[in-house]
């Protein structure tokens, strides 16, 4: 039986670090790596005192399917198993007798966020016998926060916040390589939509902004400007408020109804090379 919502126990970093060193690392016969994400990632920062959900992502299948043989062994039940695209695995396991009871498990992206050099820069490595826990550092996440819009990620942001503004300039940096990635393929014959993650990418980033309020938006002024130039490059003719309605509310988005005629030309123009940002974007 799957673990209720409202049944879902917090985990505090202690529990986690526990859980990690004690069930989890010993287990493991072969070097293997998992990048902490979301709460997790803020709980293990001592950001938040606890997460409900633990959420590891994986850069290979044998790293994924090593550390879900493992939950297995200790009697973790697969409770959902999808594919949000035709190229990103997800999963859900579930003990409801574990202390971490519940863990999210993707490879080899989380919400498609490509694993770089640049968003490792400032990572840290938590060792845990043949397990190598990576920890993003707070702005990598506060980045990553941005993409859900549920009102607990918006509330995690508000916690960041409350700790401090993130490097500014990094977060943008950090936002345009993603940006920039997706654009890359955009010539490409792929199998997913690149057009889909660049409309994503970029109205989740402005919504997340908008949905902070003014107040909060004016601690880091540079990051919301941006936000709010990479979505008004799209020339979508829905407003940001409709847009944050159907992302909450719609399993499903079709970016083709909402570009509508635009998708061809709106695929072109951002197909050209990304431009550089002028010093007034880098300012922190």
């Amino acid at each position: 039986m799957a673990v209720a919502p409202d049944r879902i126990r917090p985990k505090t970093a202690a529990d986690l670090l526990s859980w990690l060193e004690r069930d989890v690392g010993p287990h493991l016969a072969v070097d293997t790596r998992a990048i902490a994400h979301g709460g997790t990632a803020l709980t293990l920062l001592g950001i938040k005192d606890s997460t409900k959900d633990v959420d590891f992502a994986f850069q290979s299948r044998d790293a994924f399917d090593r550390f879900a043989d493992v939950l297995a062994s200790l009697g973790f039940r697969r409770r959902r198993d999808f594919r949000a695209n035709p190229k990103e695995v997800y999963q859900r396991l579930e003990n409801p007798s574990s202390i971490v009871d519940v863990v999210d498990v993707r490879f080899p992206t989380w919400n498609n966020w490509r694993v770089t050099p640049a968003l490792l820069k400032r990572a840290v490595i938590l060792p845990f016998a043949k397990l190598r826990v990576v920890r993003l550092d707070r702005d990598a996440i506060f980045l990553y926060k941005t993409y859900p819009l549920r009102p607990t990620d918006i509330d995690d942001l508000k916690t960041i916040l409350t700790n401090g503004a993130p490097d500014q300039s990094r977060v943008i940096d950090l936002f345009d390589e993603q940006d920039g990635i997706h654009r890359s393929e955009l010539p490409e014959d792929t199998t997913h939509e690149p057009l889909f993650n660049i409309l994503e990418l970029r109205v989740r980033f402005a919504a997340s902004l908008q949905l902070l309020g003014p107040l909060r938006r004016k601690e880091i002024p540079h990051i919301a400007r941006h936000a709010t130039r990479r979505f008004q490059d799209l020339h979508l003719h829905r407003s940001l408020e409709d847009l944050i309605d159907i992302l909450r509310t719609s399993e499903l988005v079709s970016w083709d109804n909402i570009v509508g005629t635009g998708f061809g030309p709106l695929r072109n123009r951002l197909a050209a090379s990304p431009r550089k940002r002028s010093g007034s974007d880098r300012q922190r």
